[in-house]
């Protein structure tokens, strides 16, 4: 797939996690043309992309609309993750270069700053960052591969739950804890720190997902 179909796709995937685009949404061919100022080849590739990655759903009869989640995959997928993310922070601490605990200390800092500035696109963007840095400083391509085929699910989690009151301020002293009990060299605490950031985020995330179905 091209640039610019990637580029397309980002856009459109920006809107929706930025929740300007609710669970459920029709999107059309032509709507998403004029949003783009693509063509409509270029933005089917985008929809199929858009699609592999879980943000976009095409219903029989309905066309294309924005993926609903569920409630009980998301308790199921915040699981896997808080056992997965608790041994990379492990391996982190393990194997880590300085270059990327710098990386990770780094995103922590962008967070603040994203939060202070109420700019949702960055603050997205700097958990990605932490997250990014994280696993590639923990070494272990199975773990990683896993996490990663999970990525766009992943993405609208995150995006629905920093929507809640107030969450975000709450997600980045969870996330410091995390950075500082790597920073620390204490294992047992980054894991449990990443084991209660996942079970806050779960929880948020699933009273989101219900509001978000009360009012379809």
């Amino acid at each position: 797939m091209t640039s610019k179909r990637l580029a397309i796709a980002r856009t459109i995937k920006q809107q929706i996690m930025e929740g300007r685009w609710a669970p459920g949404t029709r999107l059309t061919e032509r709507a998403l043309c004029d949003f783009t100022g693509a063509s409509r080849s270029s933005v089917r590739e985008a929809i199929q992309l858009l699609q592999q990655e879980g943000f976009i759903e095409i219903r029989p009869n309905q066309g294309v609309r924005v993926a609903t989640l569920d409630a009980r995959e998301a308790a199921d997928i915040y699981q896997v993750r808080s056992v997965l993310e608790g041994l990379a922070a492990r391996n982190f601490i393990n194997m880590a270069t300085a270059i990327q605990r710098d990386a990770l200390n780094q995103a922590l800092q962008d967070l603040e700053q994203a939060i202070e500035k109420e700019n949702i696109a960055a603050q997205l963007t700097s958990i990605e960052d932490f997250y990014n840095a994280l696993l590639d400083g923990c070494y272990n391509s199975v773990l990683k591969s896993s996490l990663e085929e999970l990525h766009g699910k992943i993405s609208r989690l995150r995006a629905t739950s920093i929507l809640s009151q107030g969450r975000i301020r709450n997600t980045l002293k969870e996330m410091r804890r995390i950075g500082q009990a790597i920073d620390a060299n204490n294992e047992a605490e980054a894991w449990q720190a990443c084991v209660d950031h996942m079970r806050h985020t779960s929880a948020v995330a699933i009273r989101m997902i219900d509001h978000l179905k009360e009012q379809r």
